[in-house]
């Protein structure tokens, strides 16, 4: 997915430095450039958190540290029996 990414990243910067083209075609490959690179970014991004979260399981997992990584599970809170209303 990232190769494609990259793809039509090159491919948006081709046809924006065209000057043959008219500006509104330029326009709006500049816009999906922006977008194609917006989305290239975050996918990185993710991707690099987990890479990072696996490195500190693991370190974790050497050390015997009990896993601090990951979402934090917070136990349910006990339902309080709420009473009912008396039928007249």
């Amino acid at each position: 997915m990232v190769r494609e990414l990259r793809q039509n990243l090159a491919r948006c910067r081709r046809v924006i430095v065209d000057e043959n083209l008219d500006l509104k075609t330029r326009e709006r490959w500049t816009q999906l450039y922006n977008n194609t690179s917006q989305i290239l970014n975050q996918l990185l991004k993710d991707r690099q958190m987990r890479d990072w979260e696996n490195r500190l399981r693991e370190i974790e997992k050497y050390r015997g540290i009990p896993g601090r990584t990951g979402r934090h599970q917070i136990p349910p809170a006990p339902e309080t029996a709420k009473p009912e209303k008396e039928q007249q």
